[in-house]
């Protein structure tokens, strides 16, 4: 009797062991069979003892089915804005001013049907890129009044006409024959006279031959009806001829501030209103037109040169001299004016009609 409860209390003990042991090692097992029964799916960590007493336990049951579940965590879909790189974000170009650029990614994200549920991947097709430039109008950067006040930095500050150049061809030959013969032969000689001889003397010398010409400005004032201007030729004539030692000294202007007088019969004609005609280029004397080709004509009666030069020798030797003396202050002038234009004879032709037409209103 003591053998048989002896037996009953360790058949009880191994009992209890069995299914307090078993339920904590079954919790870490994972494992599955399909409804069949055929196949049974063990976890490799699990021991071999379990695995046998397992597959025994599944043999003598009927209909077995095990369901393992584990929760799987799928990533949610990105923002389109992971896939863009620099080249399709949006951005402004600094360089354009109230405008911008603007780029536009089209992308074509499949559904959660076409995404597997355990990858979490996401095909990307190919993407759509659109260009869109907005340039400014010029009413938006500045108002259309404001460009009344616009001044064109390369107009000249004299509202003088263009002077018509019909004789373009033969005076840009006539043009280059000058540049030819002044650089060549005049140009040396008025350097080596204005190294030679002292600033003094040759304004002594300018001046001498500008109180020569008191009749060419006396009777082109008195025409012009200007008396102010006859009355300054008088005075200064009269002052520089005897104080000024022949008008060597300009005496009028320095002691009684008498300006000089710049009048000749080509200032006369346009003062009564005669066109300036076409552009004309003189041999050797360089610009002209046909208005002051008259007026030059008029004016040698008027020079001093012409009514008591000994001969025609002397007269032009005057006449070069004179030029030559006047050159000498404006060389290197001429010699920066050819190095800073592009098209040096409508240079010349620019500047000599503003400066007769300054003349000639002055």
């Amino acid at each position: 009797m003591g053998i048989t409860t002896s037996r009953r209390h360790l058949v009880g003990l191994i009992y209890l062991f069995l299914c307090f042991g078993f339920v904590p090692i079954a919790d870490a097992v994972g494992f599955s069979e399909d409804s069949r029964g055929s196949k049974t799916n063990v976890n490799p960590i699990i021991g071999n003892d379990l695995h046998v007493f397992m597959s025994q336990d599944s043999r003598d049951a009927s209909d077995v089915t095990i369901t393992v579940a584990k929760a799987i965590e799928v990533p949610s879909t990105p923002s389109p804005q992971s896939y863009l790189d620099w080249r399709d974000l949006d951005w402004k170009d600094p360089f354009v001013e109230h405008g911008q650029v603007k780029v536009h990614a089209s992308l074509n994200t499949p559904t959660n049907s076409d995404v597997p549920a355990a990858t979490g991947q996401v095909a990307k097709s190919d993407s759509t890129m659109k260009l869109e430039l907005r340039m400014p109008s010029p009413t938006s950067i500045m108002p259309s009044d404001s460009f009344k006040d616009l001044k064109d930095p390369f107009r000249s500050e004299s509202n003088a006409p263009d002077m018509p150049d019909p004789f373009e061809d033969y005076n840009r030959f006539m043009f280059d024959f000058n540049e030819g013969f002044y650089d060549n032969l005049m140009e040396p000689v008025v350097r080596e006279y204005r190294d030679a001889v002292n600033e003094d003397i040759r304004m002594g010398i300018s001046n001498i031959f500008d109180n020569a010409m008191a009749p060419l400005k006396l009777v082109s004032s008195f025409l012009q009806g200007d008396l102010d201007k006859t009355g300054r030729v008088i005075g200064r004539t009269i002052i520089n001829t005897t104080l000024g030692l022949g008008g060597m000294f300009d005496v009028a202007d320095k002691a009684f501030g008498i300006k000089d007088v710049n009048e000749d019969l080509d200032q006369t004609l346009g003062v009564w209103g005669v066109p300036t005609g076409p552009y004309v280029v003189l041999p050797l004397f360089g610009p002209s037109s046909m208005r002051n080709i008259f007026g030059r004509a008029g004016g040698i009666f008027l020079s001093p040169t012409y009514h008591f030069a000994p001969g025609v020798e002397v007269g032009g030797g005057l006449t070069v001299t004179d030029q030559i003396n006047d050159t000498s202050f404006i060389v290197d002038d001429i010699e920066q004016l050819e190095e800073s234009t592009i098209d040096k004879y409508e240079s010349v032709r620019d500047f000599y009609g503003q400066y007769r037409d300054g003349l000639v209103k002055d």
